[in-house]
């Protein structure tokens, strides 16, 4: 592994870092005081799912004991977004060799919106070990911030009010610096008129799988003017 790429790669992922750890022991907390479940649980989980948003959502389902029917249609639609990630890189992924197998699994919102806008300034040939190493590094920090978190709810009694909303905040300043960009702004739209439709149609309670089916539609119908090509992005300081 190339020095340079790794210390560039580890300079890019600063910001994630901050937000994995925290955001990982938020579910480490909730999980352990919701379920009762024990750190070994959150390894495994951040280890395999390596979804914070269906992480969050899996705390619920544990504890409120959902069918695998619904458990299945949730997961499905809460992380059908990572397949538009993946389309919109599967020529850099291919060029990637064997590594691609990783790198897939591993693309979360954060990895994604950084392998579209970082570049290594060591080498056009150290792109793949580039996106490989920056993948791995955002995965170690999720796992090692829900296991600490989980490790801490276990030995520390907390009052988990408001934890919950943590991944929804950071959602929040994505869509927030995301929306800079004008193109961003028409899915930022249908993502919020959907919601707010099946809010007033569904309530609360049932609203979640009618929001993303109609935000899925809505994103289908823009697709054209959402695909045309990017301006030129920035590289890592």
């Amino acid at each position: 592994m190339n020095k340079k790429v790794f210390k560039e790669a580890f300079v890019c992922s600063l910001p994630v870092m901050m937000g994995y750890l925290s955001m990982g022991a938020a579910f480490g907390i909730l999980l352990t005081a919701n379920t009762g479940l024990n750190p070994l649980w959150s390894l495994l989980m951040s280890l395999t799912i390596l979804s914070g948003s269906l992480q969050f959502a899996a705390v619920d389902m544990i504890a409120g004991s959902l069918s695998l029917l619904e458990i299945g249609i949730l997961t499905l639609f809460i992380n059908f977004r990572y397949s538009m990630y993946g389309l919109s890189l599967i020529r850099r992924f291919r060029e990637a060799g064997p590594r691609r197998w990783y790198l897939i699994f591993a693309l979360t919102d954060e990895t994604y919106a950084l392998l579209l806008k970082e570049r290594p300034h060591a080498g056009p040939g150290d792109s793949d070990n580039f996106m490989l190493t920056l993948a791995s590094l955002n995965h170690s920090y999720w796992v090692i911030g829900c296991v600490t978190g989980s490790i801490a709810g276990k030995l520390i009694e907390f009052n988990t009010k408001g934890i919950d909303f943590s991944m929804t905040a950071l959602f929040l300043v994505i869509l927030t610096d995301q929306c800079r960009e004008k193109r961003n702004r028409i899915p930022a739209l249908i993502g919020g008129a959907a919601t707010l439709l099946c809010l007033f149609i569904f309530g609360a309670g049932n609203m979640l799988i009618p929001a993303m089916a109609l935000i899925l539609i809505g994103v289908l119908v823009f697709r054209r003017k959402l695909d045309a090509p990017e301006p030129e992005k920035g590289e890592c300081a």
